[in-house]
């Protein structure tokens, strides 16, 4: 059996998410993948907070689900994930698609019931409320901002 390493994983996940957000830019105007997706992967401290960070928006931002996003991670490795790894990526990425739950609320709750997805959304919401990235912040950016102080104090609480 091939053993992957989990920089591998890495590696193949970036590449990933550069080809599935191509075009995409953020709420500053920058490219999705260098600005957004590589400083939430860059802040995880494991190789699935890496991953994930990479792939957190990839079946919410593009037309795959999340089977697709890992069936295309699998080709990219060139091997299957394996059957652990593979269901604990999956679990994660359903959790922070918040298109997959009711409102805002529950989708926070959701999260906060998994460590990998919590630490995650920590890292999206960390670079979510940093305003120096906005040229001309408005009064809804400020909004913004105040519920994600709100949900990351939520998520940071034991």
């Amino acid at each position: 059996m091939l053993v992957i390493k989990e920089e591998d994983i890495v590696q193949c996940a970036a590449v990933l998410a550069c080809q599935l957000h191509r075009g995409q830019v953020d709420k500053a105007e920058v490219d999705y993948f260098t600005g957004h997706l590589t400083t939430v992967a860059k802040m995880g401290s494991t190789w699935k907070e890496q991953v994930v960070g990479y792939l957190h928006d990839a079946s919410e931002d593009t037309p795959h689900s999340v089977e697709e996003v890992l069936n295309l991670l699998d080709a990219k490795l060139g091997t299957p994930l394996s059957d652990t790894d593979r269901l604990e990526l999956a679990d994660t990425l359903y959790l922070l698609n918040h298109h997959l739950a009711p409102d805002r609320e529950t989708y926070i709750q959701r999260i906060k019931s998994n460590a990998l997805a919590t630490a995650v959304k920590m890292h999206d919401l960390t670079h979510n409320m940093d305003l120096t990235r906005i040229p001309n912040p408005a009064k809804k950016d400020y909004e913004r901002i105040e519920r994600y102080k709100q949900e990351y104090a939520y998520l940071s609480k034991a």
